[in-house]
């Protein structure tokens, strides 16, 4: 025969197939094929399989701490008393087909609520807005108010891409507080002035009990606080307003004299940067808007360089207002108070006591904004310290569980256990991978070792096929 194909052995189906020719000096040419086992080839990238396999153990623990905590952030508390509907106070949506009327809230809700010094922040947000924080207790709402394209009505929203003709100040909040306070005042309606008795307050557990309404100014205060003024009264008329009097043709030197009403309505936002245009300058203020308020930085208070007397009227000011005409005193908690991780240090509750001690002693209600929301128990630890340091007003957005004034207190319990079990997840996925790795090393070993001896046999057919094929 002139050519011949060396048989060959059964090789594993991992292998890759090398053929080669070798012409002889009798001119005899002989054919042959080598088996190459693919694991070999693997086997020459040790380090890159190594680093692919540390990798995806470190992403699967990461996804799946990542899914732990997006659970412990779900679930969130939602317990309240028991005198109180959840279904009416709750921010879930798909309980919003229930009528939201006056009447529902005096007939079904009104005579158990105990009113809580809590602030329903951002209170259009839920399906109820007004209703909600009521049945819940709350002392205090807030709306963020805009001025209409025609100006001549004022509508709800955080963002103006959210704003809706049918949202506005007056639908949400100021005609639902009048029917209600209408109801519950009776022989106080149309009563020119407001004269006579203090009318009967939202909560009638608590007649006397103010509602804070916190309008929240977007856009020019200089336009907007007029039509704030123009829409309030009705209110005003009935004697539902927190009002200062103060007279300063008979006596210049008397103090402006507080009289609370059902509602108290404050100002902030673009109002209280611009405010010397919309409340007057200096003793002016006094007499301009005598029923709109101002919200107080908070962080101010502690300094004294920051009050003093203003001429003319001697009424004691901050910030050259007169400080009569500032009804709250609000402060970022973050940039006042820092970040809190296992607790509130020393300094921090000696910081925030003296804040609220100096609110507290200028007849202010305090409140700090944008508390800490996660994990829940976090949240908790920092209202728990909030009240306890004798805050005004407890912002939230979960009212539910701001009105229950009972909360977790396992935080450094939380953090322990979402330390270990993340740590023993890492460990555990680290541990498999290594002994994968580790496998497949061996593996790799043994067919390398296999390939070696299939190559030896290999060389040994093609030098008997040649010395047969030579004779």
């Amino acid at each position: 025969m002139d050519t011949a194909q060396p048989t060959s052995d059964t090789f594993p189906d991992t292998t890759t197939t090398c053929r080669s020719e070798e012409k002889l000096a009798s001119g005899v040419t002989v054919s042959y094929q080598v088996n190459k086992p693919a694991a070999a080839a693997a086997a020459e990238l040790p380090c890159a399989r190594s680093l692919f396999l540390w990798l995806v153990a470190s992403g699967g623990t990461g996804i799946t701490i990542a899914i732990i905590l997006a659970i412990t952030w779900a679930v969130q508390p939602k317990a309240m008393r028991s005198t109180l509907s959840h279904n009416f106070i709750s921010i879930n949506p798909l309980d919003a087909d229930a009528p939201t009327t006056p009447q529902t809230y005096l007939g079904d809700h009104s005579r158990s609520v105990i009113p809580v010094p809590v602030h329903s922040h951002n209170d259009y947000w839920r399906p109820r807005p007004l209703y909600s924080a009521l049945a819940a207790g709350c002392m205090a709402v807030e709306a963020d108010i805009w001025l209409s394209p025609d100006g001549a009505n004022l509508l709800v929203g955080h963002h103006a891409s959210q704003l809706s003709e049918a949202r506005t100040l007056q639908s949400l909040y100021l005609d639902p507080l009048q029917q209600i306070l209408d109801k519950l005042n009776p022989a106080h309606v149309h009563v020119p002035g407001g004269r006579g008795p203090v009318p009967n307050g939202v909560y009638q557990f608590s007649p006397g009990t103010t509602l804070v309404l916190l309008l929240d100014v977007k856009g020019n205060a200089t336009d907007i606080w007029p039509v704030v003024d123009k829409q309030l009264q009705p209110l005003r008329e009935r004697g539902y307003l927190s009002r200062l009097e103060y007279d300063a043709t008979a006596n210049p030197t008397a103090k402006p004299v507080l009289k609370r009403g059902p509602i108290s309505v404050v100002g902030t936002g673009n109002l209280a940067r611009s405010s010397s245009n919309i409340t007057g300058i200096g003793c002016d203020a006094l007499s301009r808007y005598p029923d709109s308020f101002l919200d107080a930085p908070l962080g101010l208070l502690t300094d004294a360089s920051n009050f003093g007397t203003l001429p003319g009227c001697q009424a004691e000011s901050l910030l050259g207002l007169p400080l009569a005409k500032f009804h709250t005193a609000s402060a970022p908690f973050p940039r006042e108070l820092g970040t809190v991780l296992t607790s509130l240090s020393a300094s921090q509750r000696g910081k925030m006591r003296a804040s609220l001690q100096a609110a507290a002693a200028r007849n202010l209600t305090s409140r700090y904004w944008g508390t800490p929301a996660w994990p829940i128990s976090r949240r908790d630890l920092v209202w728990q310290a909030l009240v306890e340091e004798g805050v005004g007003l407890l912002n939230a957005d979960d009212i539910e569980s701001a009105a229950r004034l009972e909360w977790n207190r396992a935080y450094r319990a939380e953090l322990v256990w979402m330390g270990v079990s993340s740590a023993y997840m890492l460990v555990a996925s680290l541990v498999i991978a290594y002994l994968y790795d580790r496998s497949g090393r061996n593996r790799a070993r043994t067919l390398m070792g296999l390939t070696a001896s299939e190559e030896g046999g290999t060389t040994r057919r093609v030098r008997l096929t040649r010395r047969v094929r030579l004779m």
